[in-house]
């Protein structure tokens, strides 16, 4: 899947995270990163579970696990919602868990692309 930058999109962003393009520069079409590269700190897919199976806590949230990785003090991670993130070059993208017992965990994050796709070949 493909995602189109419009100038429109581009032009309405405040953030340092979003510069804005010359006026003359053509749409950007960037892939939609939903794989991990190197250490995963790139990965904005939406898995939300950990590798042993935990609910992901939200990043805004402080409980059950108070931390600072918050969207505030990471800005440009995409720490939105309860993704698995690796915004502190972690060995791989990793949350912060529902369950007050673990603290965080690693994230099993694939490669859509490695899909197995022949079973649905004829």
């Amino acid at each position: 899947m493909y995602l189109v930058l419009d100038l429109f999109f581009l032009s309405s962003a405040t953030s340092p995270c979003h510069p804005l393009p010359s006026a003359s520069e053509p749409p950007t079409i960037v892939p939609e990163l939903t794989c991990t590269t190197g250490e995963g700190e790139a990965y904005r897919g939406t898995i939300a579970v950990t590798e042993s199976g935990k609910t992901c806590q939200s990043w805004s949230a402080q409980t059950p696990h108070k931390h600072n990785r918050s969207p505030d003090n990471y800005p440009c991670k995409g720490l939105d919602s309860n993704y698995c993130r690796n915004p502190d070059n972690e060995r791989m993208p990793w949350c912060y868990t529902t369950d007050p017992e673990t603290r965080w965990e690693y994230c099993k994050v694939a490669c859509a692309a490695a899909a197995d796709w022949s079973r649905f070949s004829t």
